[in-house]
């Protein structure tokens, strides 16, 4: 037996919650386009046959604007730790960036821990492209212990990437079940299924700007349980937002979501969605405490 802990850090929107997913074959971390989706550390955990894999994945690590960001970052770079490898994504169609070297610097307070550099999207890019970008990294970034070229959407050059961190696993050792493939609550679950479907159906600041919590759950023998939740959101108009035009918006968000979370429970339910103002909520620290952030570092 042989397993460990991989750390999957990169800055905001270079595809590491579809990494993850793809890698386990499951919907751990949810997904869109819109940068800072995930705010938490999620595990992802893949076992075969006598090795397991604990993929952390984390923030995108960015120069915070408010506590919610110092949280996401330190919950990002917190991860780097106690890990036996640390896989930094990259998005090959991009230009290396302050941000990617920012990441880099964080990624180097841990210098004893392996470095892994995915360089992801290569369904976009040309042979000639990906040879540019290998050099590129050695050149802008530094010295990683292996480089790995992958594409997360269609999942090619998974088996590459596995094999890149077997050699870093520790031996004699497993940490989960093997038909585990997350250690995430239930309840917290639910909360990122309706937050993605919020993210998929809005744009400009909305996305930064929600919360959720499930604020009651009522279970009934002869029929289906009923999920009270709150959407809380910074400001009246973004209310007026989510809600959209004769509460259309929420519907479909509530539909989406509903079918999602009984896909998860494997019942039906009942779900009734909430939308409320709370001013300012990513610089409140007693909100984002109550709302599960760990903010004792900040």
């Amino acid at each position: 037996m042989k397993a460990g802990f991989i750390a999957v850090v990169g800055r905001p929107n270079v595809g590491k919650s579809t990494l993850m997913n793809k890698i386990v074959n499951e919907k751990v971390a949810i997904v869109s386009n819109k940068a800072g989706t995930t705010r938490d550390s999620i595990k992802g955990i893949l076992t075969i046959q006598d090795t397991q894999y604990v993929f952390i994945d984390t923030p995108g690590i960015h120069k915070p604007k408010h506590l919610l960001g110092e949280h996401m970052t330190n919950t990002a770079i917190s991860a780097l730790r106690e890990v036996e490898a640390v896989m930094m994504v990259l998005d090959g169609t991009q230009e290396i960036s302050t941000g990617d070297q920012f990441v880099f610097d964080k990624i180097m307070k841990a210098p004893n821990t392996p470095r892994i550099a995915v360089i992801n999207k290569i369904d976009l890019m040309k042979d000639e492209e990906i040879e540019e970008k290998i050099g590129e990294i050695k050149a802008k970034l530094g010295d990683f212990h292996k480089i790995v070229t992958m594409s997360a959407e269609y999942a090619i050059g998974i088996p590459k990437l596995l094999e890149a961190i077997d050699p870093f696993l520790e031996e004699g050792i497993m940490y989960y079940p093997e038909d585990m493939y997350t250690d995430m609550p239930m309840y917290k679950m639910i909360i990122e299924i309706v937050r993605e479907k919020i993210l998929t159906r809005t744009r400009d600041e909305i996305p930064h700007s929600i919360a959720v919590e499930i604020i009651n759950v009522e279970r009934r023998e002869n029929g289906k349980d009923k999920y009270d939740i709150n959407i809380y959101v910074e400001r009246d108009s973004q209310k007026g937002i989510v809600i959209g035009k004769r509460g259309a918006l929420l519907k479909a968000v509530g539909t989406d979501a509903r079918k999602d979370i009984e896909t998860l429970l494997e019942k039906k339910i009942y779900l009734n969605l909430w939308v409320k103002v709370k001013d300012k909520w990513r610089k409140k620290k007693p909100f984002l405490k109550e709302m599960g952030y760990n903010l004792d570092e900040l």
